[in-house]
């Protein structure tokens, strides 16, 4: 069985079982060959855009006795994939914003998945946004720290949310505020400390938006701090 990372671990735990799943830009492959050991996946796309990392891909579904199951793909996306082909695709280690572009150019094959993992580098807050617009409902949410960095998994199916997420929710995660995570308190403290390296570069320019951006960060965080002293019994302050 492979040993997946903490990261890929809390992927893998949010496929179903008995998925079709596709993995958009799976690097070594690890994840579907691990989804075809457990069974999660009856059928497997290791999908890349790059040639070498699917030839390494490639092999490991060689190695792993799974090319039963685990096919590769080399293409842009989810370009290579037909609509209704997969129920569940999974997207990790990018941008927010570049699993936004890849979902939103393959809308047919979005219309017929059940369920969508991303795990965005960057960008979780846009995610969410992306969701809540798209009538995407989150359903779960992890988060995992490894190696000194966190990694936000947010899981979604379609349908809308029952009310809007509120800004605070977009940010954290309302999975994550809703079970308390027990990370939750560090990751929001690294994000301070992030936004306040940002503000100290922006109180040295004079010009007009610059001083806007400065005012937004500070009312969100002044938010952010009052939902956490609620809901987490921490301050920033």
């Amino acid at each position: 069985m492979i040993k997946l990372s903490q990261r890929l671990q809390a992927i893998a735990d949010f496929v179903p079982q008995g998925s079709r799943v596709a993995d958009v830009g799976t690097d070594h492959g690890f994840l579907p060959c691990y989804l075809a050991q457990t069974g999660q996946a009856v059928q497997a796309f290791a999908c890349d855009i790059n040639a070498q990392p699917l030839a390494l891909a490639r092999k490991n579904v060689a190695d792993y006795q799974v090319a039963h199951i685990v096919g590769t793909r080399l293409g842009n996306g989810l370009a290579v994939i037909e609509p209704g082909e997969v129920d569940v695709v999974t997207i990790a280690g990018m941008g927010g914003s570049l699993m936004i572009e890849i979902l939103d150019a393959a809308p047919l094959v979005v219309d017929k998945l059940k369920r969508i993992i991303l795990q965005p580098n960057v960008g979780a807050e846009a995610v969410r946004v992306w969701a809540e617009k798209n009538r995407w409902h989150i359903v779960q949410e992890e988060l995992v720290r490894e190696n000194d960095r966190f990694s936000v998994i947010i899981a979604m199916e379609p349908g809308r949310n029952l009310q809007a997420m509120t800004p605070v929710e977009l940010f954290l995660g309302p999975d994550l505020l809703k079970k308390q995570h027990p990370l939750l308190g560090l990751y929001i403290s690294e994000e301070w400390d992030k936004t306040q390296r940002v503000l100290a570069q922006l109180a040295q320019s004079d010009s007009e938006e610059s001083r806007h951006k400065e005012k937004m960060l500070q009312r969100k965080w002044e938010d952010i701090n009052g939902v956490i002293k609620c809901r987490l019994g921490v301050s920033l302050s």
